[in-house]
């Protein structure tokens, strides 16, 4: 079954930039809206993808795993925020 793209997309650009994604597109092989919109999208998955993960470097991993390990524990700030009447009720 055949995607139709209803949706369209518009904008301005000078010249130079044209030209620019003209021959990029040229140099792949396709079209300039297919250059535009396979660019756009990989960039828009980099972007999104970035804000998904947290890269840590070996010696924050390895704290983060201990972290993560060991018991929980309360304070007794928190204690006696939990001991506190609550205004709302669990919804299951």
């Amino acid at each position: 079954m055949a995607l139709t793209k209803d949706d369209r997309l518009q904008i301005r650009i000078d010249a130079g930039e044209k030209r620019l994604l003209e021959l990029a597109a040229e140099a792949a092989h396709v079209s300039v809206s297919a250059f535009v919109l396979q660019s756009a999208a990989a960039r828009a998955v980099d972007i999104l993808a970035d804000r998904r993960l947290i890269e840590l470097s070996p010696d924050a991993a390895r704290a983060f795993d201990e972290a993560l390990a060991a018991p929980a524990s309360v304070n007794q700030r928190l204690a006696v925020a939990l001991q506190r009447p609550r205004s709302f009720r669990w919804v299951d």
